[in-house]
């Protein structure tokens, strides 16, 4: 083939590009979608994963399998969607970890923001501070005050280095100063430092509705405050750490749906409207509140907004608690 027919090739291949890539998102989804999910089968990232995923299946019409590749705070399913082709059959089901895994782990494979592209965050976990019954405080303000008075005398538990819980738990420290006054202690999961706090071993504790509202009905905890952004419908009574006078501590667990960076925005846009239409429905809404999970639905630039507002948070926070990268 001579040079001139080299170049009427290319160039028809060029022109010919934009209808291919149209053609493909026109007809999607044409097959089955794999959504991985960076945490074990049974969890609650795994529960809202499977809420979002059977009724994408049926919105779409198109199989949507869940793949539990958990492990490394949720590095291995990271880097395989990060990896992937750009034509949205791949998908992560990310979580709050995402933006902490950077800075307790050197030398990832992949950057949080340039190798995906955000969809839509699906749902959030507000936390709540709670204390054993027998803490004489009622109120944030006599909990600061009570451990001002009483230095090492409370100790609050938390689950691992680095998760949602410890960084609520050391936020909360550092925004009301009792750093030296509270101490911190880790524990293997959030039920053992849930039976710790019942048993009077721990004094204060952060957790989830679904872990807490038991026990609360039962009298065996008391609710300070919570993380969220306004007052929660199912504990209208529990103000918020704004409403309490404390800031900084707007820490979340949260889920949310990423493809791989370069997936073409029109492909990014039908699974967002697909995701805020569901996420609309009184049955998803339903079955998210049984987890705990409150829907958000956020668009693309929100989203991404959102991993690079923590980003820049832990990136300052995790180093000051001293925690290094393994």
């Amino acid at each position: 083939m001579n040079a001139g027919r080299h170049a009427a090739v290319a160039m028809a291949a060029l022109l010919l590009a934009p209808e291919a890539a149209g053609a493909q998102t026109d007809t999607y989804p044409a097959k089955p979608i794999r959504l991985l999910v960076p945490s074990p089968p049974g969890g609650s990232n795994d529960g809202v994963a499977r809420i979002l995923a059977a009724a994408l299946n049926q919105s779409l019409g198109r199989p949507i399998i869940v793949d539990n590749r958990s492990g490394g705070g949720g590095i291995i399913a990271s880097e395989i969607v990060a990896r992937a082709r750009a034509d949205g059959y791949t998908l992560l089901f990310a979580y709050a970890a995402f933006t902490t895994t950077p800075f307790l782990h050197a030398n990832l494979a992949y950057d949080v923001l340039k190798d995906f592209a955000p969809i839509s965050e699906i749902a959030n976990q507000p936390l709540f501070i709670i204390v054993h019954p027998g803490v004489p405080a009622n109120t944030v303000a006599e909990l600061i005050a009570l451990s001002k008075s009483k230095p090492g005398g409370l100790t609050a538990g938390f689950t691992q280095m680095g998760s949602s819980t410890h960084l609520a738990t050391e936020l909360f420290k550092l925004n009301t100063g009792t750093v030296k006054t509270i101490l911190s202690v880790s524990y293997k999961g959030g039920a053992a430092a849930q039976v710790a706090l019942l048993a009077g071993e721990i004094q204060i504790a952060f957790a989830t509705a679904t872990a807490l509202l038991p026990q609360l009905k039962g009298g065996k905890i008391k609710v300070l405050a919570t993380s969220a952004a306004q007052r929660l419908h199912y504990l209208p009574q529990v103000p918020t750490f704004a409403e309490a006078g404390v800031s900084g501590v707007d820490v979340s667990p949260w889920q949310g749906i990423l493809a791989p960076a370069g997936t073409p925005p029109p492909i990014v846009n039908v699974l967002h409207a697909e995701v805020i239409k569901l996420l609309k429905r009184p049955d998803v809404r339903d079955r998210l509140a049984l987890l705990g999970a409150d829907p958000a639905g956020s668009s693309p630039p929100e989203f991404r907004a959102k991993l690079e507002r923590e980003l820049k948070l832990f990136g300052k926070t995790i180093p000051a608690l001293g925690i290094k990268p393994q």
